[in-house]
């Protein structure tokens, strides 16, 4: 009795938190959207997402595998389509990557991984998702075609594994409704034609949490494998680890399983770990990289510029290779041990005066969770700016509100709200907005939050359907929207 009163409170407080900060962004959303926001544009959204809904649950009911074979060739035409008009090329942080990659094919690499003024030295991190455009060039070249062709299909496969995630924690008709809103969301369609390490990224993450729902040795074993490469890839998997540890923590409690699921976090974190050491081996023994990149050189540079917005030392970023911490660091004369320290004192400073640190996280984080998603400023020059394409992306932010209000009605809602199997989704949309407090925010690196809020959301489109019997019959769509 006791223990199944502590696991109902822990379940209803991340529940709650979570109801709170979806709130939060909702408001914020509205707030910085209230000259462009239009009623008739957000009509527009819930009907076509009905619409698109009704579709992929009739076909669904008829046969999934045609739906599943239906929704990839649909997600690919999509993005072939927007990559034919968008005709990307990459800049910023994304050309120099590439760069590097086409570097470690020539091997001369080192000459930038080991020289502590170049950007991957100090943005090591970024060694990883390096090394994987390198054997992509090995095997495809570097033409960027197929790069692009790459993206569009780990998006598509992103939006598959949200389906079979979905029917696990719910209803075939759920999975269909939440894949669909994915397959479909703007801000990703244009997305895709940057070539970035948030797409694989996040389907090696789907995929982890794939595997963890199966619960099996050795999908476990699997999920730990694909969360490392999930971290080499691009550093988010600690945030997932955290909210694995807290959703197993529940479990133990409220099923009482306490040696089981032990267990079963042991065996993620051995594989996880394993891949991460592993990898540190192989960049260090091929001389891809001085050190470890599971050990960042510049480790407090994130938290700098999440609570002082910017760099230590003041100085703007010039370009991609030029930034604030280069900048910070050549006034150190890029000794790497005086700038960690001199970052923790910065941080100190910001948490010691915080009635001037609180305003700007306020700032910070309301645009962080209200904002437009900035990718389509990396995807579109200008001469492809135009009213049809700004029309196209205030449609993708009415989305983005569209999944925030579904969200929050389905853990308002207390049948479905309080479906245990969804807690795992609210304690990583916690996680992934409140990690953003003190750290660097953009409101591109909502990325992940997308993915469970389409999941949820489609969930809440379920609801409806239930409540309305949407889908009954080929008239009660018209019905529900007639009244």
């Amino acid at each position: 009795m006791i223990f199944s009163s502590v696991s109902n409170k822990l379940f209803l407080s991340i529940k709650y938190i979570c109801a709170i900060i979806v709130l939060v962004m909702i408001v914020s959303f509205l707030k910085l959207n209230r000259y462009e926001l239009k009623l008739i544009n957000l009509l527009f959204i819930i009907f076509i997402t009905l619409l698109l809904s009704f579709i992929a649950v009739k076909i669904n009911r008829h046969s999934t595998k045609f739906f599943l074979i239906t929704l990839a060739l649909m997600s690919m035409l999509t993005y072939l389509i927007w990559n034919i008009y968008a005709r990307t090329y990459p800049i910023s942080d994304y050309k120099v990557l590439l760069e590097g990659a086409n570097n470690i094919v020539e091997g001369t690499f080192h000459k930038e991984s080991f020289d502590k003024t170049s950007y991957f030295y100090f943005y090591n991190y970024q060694i990883g998702y390096t090394v994987y455009l390198s054997y992509i060039m090995r095997i495809f070249g570097n033409n960027l075609i197929w790069f692009k062709l790459l993206e569009g299909i780990y998006l598509t496969l992103t939006s598959m594994t949200i389906y079979k995630i979905t029917e696990k924690i719910s209803t075939k008709d759920a999975a269909a409704i939440a894949s669909v809103i994915y397959v479909f969301y703007i801000p990703n369609i244009v997305g895709v034609s940057i070539i970035n390490n948030q797409h694989i990224s996040s389907l090696l993450l789907c995929l982890a949490l794939y595997f963890i729902l199966k619960s099996t040795k050795a999908s476990l074993v699997i999920a730990g494998v694909l969360l490392g490469f999930t971290q080499i890839l691009r550093p988010i998997t600690s945030i997932a680890i955290i909210a694995l540890f807290i959703n197993y923590f529940y479990k133990a409690i409220d099923e009482r399983k306490y040696k089981e699921y032990v267990r079963s976090f042991v065996i993620i974190i051995i594989s996880f770990m394993f891949v991460i050491k592993a990898f540190d081996i192989a960049v260090v023994k091929t001389d891809i990289s001085p050190s470890p990149i599971s050990k960042s050189n510049a480790k407090y540079f994130k938290f700098v510029l999440g609570l002082k917005d910017r760099g230590v030392y003041n100085i703007p970023t010039e370009n991609a290779r030029k930034t604030q911490v280069y900048f910070d660091l050549k006034t150190l004369d890029f000794d790497y041990d005086k700038y960690n320290d001199k970052c923790l004192e910065v941080i100190k400073d910001s948490i010691k005066n915080y009635k001037d640190t609180i305003p700007l996280i306020k700032k910070k984080m309301h645009d962080f969770m209200g904002e437009k998603d900035n990718r389509y400023y990396f995807a579109l020059s200008e001469d492809k700016m135009n009213n049809g394409i700004e029309y196209f992306l205030k449609l993708g932010n009415i989305q983005y509100l569209f999944m925030l209000l579904g969200t929050f009605i389905l853990l308002m809602n207390k049948s479905n709200g309080d479906n245990s199997n969804n807690f795992i989704f609210y304690v990583l949309i916690v996680g992934f907005v409140s990690a953003h407090i003190f750290i660097e925010a953009q409101t591109r690196y909502r990325y992940e939050i997308y993915i469970f809020t389409a999941i949820l959301s489609g969930e809440c489109v379920e609801i409806f359907k239930l409540r309305y019997n949407l889908f009954k019959n080929k008239l009660s769509l018209h019905k529900f929207l007639k009244n």
